[in-house]
């Protein structure tokens, strides 16, 4: 049985072909969401930032984690990642 995608959810494998750990794009997505986690667990909730959070993630999840790549340090060509020979 093939598994679906579920095109709706934001993409965790970066295009680049980096590890998630190490990929910028998806480490922002990851503290954007751990922050608006943590700040609804609160008691005394301060919704202007809960909102600001929630749109900057719905924003993201609407461009897609692709954008950043184009200023990724690990995104290089293959002819500049090759070493030179002499």
């Amino acid at each position: 049985m093939a598994k679906k995608i579920n095109k709706k959810k934001i993409v965790g494998v970066c295009p680049v072909g980096i590890q998630k750990t190490r990929c910028p794009s998806i480490k922002m997505t990851r503290q954007l969401r751990i922050r608006l986690l943590a700040l609804q667990r609160e008691n005394n909730v301060n919704t202007d930032q809960v909102v600001q959070l929630q749109s900057a993630l719905k924003g993201r999840k609407i461009r897609g984690i692709a954008v950043d790549c184009e200023t990724c340090k690990y995104n290089t060509t293959a002819s500049a990642a090759a070493p030179v020979s002499q």
